[in-house]
């Protein structure tokens, strides 16, 4: 499975040279490309030729449908809520979660996740030779035995040492920290961790800096860390 890190940043209008577009992910098995969220800042569908699309929630930076239309005639798989916020029709179809679904080559888990109250999200377990975990905006997932048996966990670069989690009428939203996630990924025994959907606070620290303070916090005693930047590729 190849994987190309298309876009990294988060819903933030800062942006640096390695983090320009918004998080978006590219996955390549047996010549199918499955493409994870095309937010406003992402290159054009014609140029990526996605054969199909997923969609983690409706916020502008996953879900370009919110406030522009792209013609594209391949599926893009939507949760109902996510459905519901779109103010275009497309070949929207409907993802049902806690149930996998089989997307070309692709073997596809759709699980809840707490971020947005306005927006909910979902993250993706998907299985094609090896298992990943997609958790690009998120504050914890539903539940956390999601991340059993995985081979790599991307995860939420928003928060480094900000608190980005905030309650509404008694609902959490927001942002993980990494070191929180980072915990969750020893718990789990998952070897390799990919950052992406990076914020203010990281893009002021720099990749460097970053990957100096996560090798100081976490020693990489059989976990992996890296930082994804727009354009990077990676086979797994």
């Amino acid at each position: 499975m190849k994987l190309t890190f298309l876009g990294t940043k988060g819903y933030i209008e800062e942006s640096s040279s390695p983090h320009h577009y918004h998080s978006s992910l590219l996955l390549e098995s047996q010549n199918f490309r499955l493409l994870i969220d095309h937010g406003l800042l992402s290159k054009k569908l014609k140029t990526i030729n996605p054969d199909a699309i997923l969609i983690t929630h409706g916020h502008p930076d996953a879900f370009k449908w919110l406030k522009e239309d792209e013609n594209y005639s391949g599926k893009i798989y939507v949760t109902r809520e996510t459905k519901q916020l779109s103010r275009f029709s497309q070949n929207f179809s409907l993802l049902r979660l806690n149930q996998w679904t089989t997307i070309g080559p692709f073997k596809v888990l759709a699980y809840r996740v707490i971020h947005s109250v306005l927006a909910p999200a979902v993250g993706f377990k998907i299985k094609a030779g090896k298992t990943l975990i997609y958790n690009s905006d998120l504050v914890v997932p539903k539940n956390k035995v999601i991340l059993k048996d995985v081979d790599l966990y991307i995860g939420d670069g928003s928060s480094v040492r900000g608190n980005l989690v905030r309650k509404k009428k008694n609902q959490l939203f927001g942002h993980a920290r990494i070191s929180t996630q980072l915990k969750w990924c020893q718990q789990y025994h998952i070897p390799k961790v990919i950052f992406t959907h990076f914020g203010k606070e990281a893009l002021r620290i720099g990749d460097k800096k970053l990957k100096e303070m996560l090798q100081e916090k976490f020693p990489q005693k059989g976990m992996k860390i890296l930082l994804a930047y727009d354009g990077w590729s990676y086979n797994l």
